[in-house]
Formats: structure tokens, C-alpha cells, sequence
């Protein structure tokens, strides 16, 4: 698979999140079924925004439990920052996903899919 890595803030200033990467991802994201696991460092670490919860987050990552985009894009409105942590997005019952979004040193994120138009997209979008 190829891959687009990219700092989660931009040289224009812009920050990126979870949820912006999410709605790049649509319309193909939200049927999709997602799973959270752990990141290269270990384990999912993520920050909520005040007054918020994202325990639910904590509690499925690296279960193998599936939740909806749909759900996934809601919850992660939620989500201030992701620290470390791995989404992998599967088109119905696929046993390998199509797309991965990693989350690593609160810094940086890579999507990871064989869809080059996606990543043309993530290119445009998140490049600045």
C-alpha cells in the first residue's frame, strides 16, 4: 500500500484532526467499519476536548471491535488530539482494511491505502 504522511499542523497553520481527516474520507468512509488499535508506540493515547469523553475510544482500541464511520465521524468531534493510535477502515466483511489513518508522536499522521485518489486528495488538502 501506498502511503501520505503529514504533520498534524501545517506549515500555514492550520491544525488537522482526526475528524478532518474523516470528513476528507467521505462518502466512502462512513459505511466503512472501523477498528482503533494501538499505535507504533505501544498503545492508543488520545486527549478529549474539555468536557468531553473519549473513553469510549480507550475501551474498544485493539479489541477488534468494529463500530460504523458514521459513528467513528460523530465520536471524533469529540477527540482533541490523538496522541498515538491506528483507524483501519474495512469495506464489509474484508478481512484486511482499505485504508489506515496512524496517529503518531502527536505530531505527524500517514493514511495508508492502495486508493491513490484518496491519497491525491489528502495530498491537496493536507500538504499546506
Amino acid at each position: 500500500m501506498a502511503s501520505f504522511q503529514f504533520r498534524s499542523v501545517l506549515e500555514d497553520g492550520r491544525d488537522v484532526h482526526l475528524r478532518d481527516i474523516l470528513r476528507l474520507l467521505q462518502p466512502r468512509g462512513d459505511p466503512a467499519a472501523w477498528e482503533l488499535d494501538h499505535g507504533e508506540e505501544g498503545g492508543f493515547w488520545a486527549t478529549a476536548k474539555a468536557g468531553h469523553d473519549i473513553n469510549w475510544a480507550q475501551a474498544i482500541a485493539g479489541t477488534g471491535q468494529r463500530l460504523s464511520g458514521e459513528t467513528l465521524r460523530a465520536r471524533a468531534d469529540d477527540i482533541l488530539q490523538v496522541i498515538t493510535g491506528e483507524f483501519r477502515a474495512f469495506e464489509g466483511a474484508a478481512a484486511s482494511p482499505w485504508l489506515m489513518v496512524r496517529a503518531f508522536d502527536s505530531s505527524f499522521y500517514e493514511i495508508v491505502t492502495e486508493d491513490e485518489a484518496v491519497l491525491a486528495l489528502a495530498r491537496q488538502h493536507f500538504s499546506g
